[in-house]
């Protein structure tokens, strides 16, 4: 089943957005993806927190790798 695309509209819904937030993580966000997703931020208070969320989730998660690679070359953390 694949999924059906949405038409792009001026301004992004809040699901929209949590897409956009989440594949930015894993790939680079066109000029005008990443603006209607900055635009967005600006009033959306709930999008804001749910990305502010997305990048403290993965800045832990790089560290873990980091700490986790550390152990496996036989440095203390």
């Amino acid at each position: 089943m694949t999924e059906k695309a949405e038409p792009m509209r001026l301004k992004p819904t809040c699901r929209e957005v949590h897409r956009l937030v989440s594949e930015g993580l894993d790939r680079n966000l066109t000029l005008i993806e990443r603006t209607r997703v900055r635009l967005h931020l600006m009033v959306c208070h709930a999008c804001t927190n749910f990305s502010a969320q997305m990048s403290l989730i993965r800045q832990a998660m790089r560290r873990l790798g980091a700490e986790d690679d550390a152990l496996l070359d036989g440095e203390p953390k």
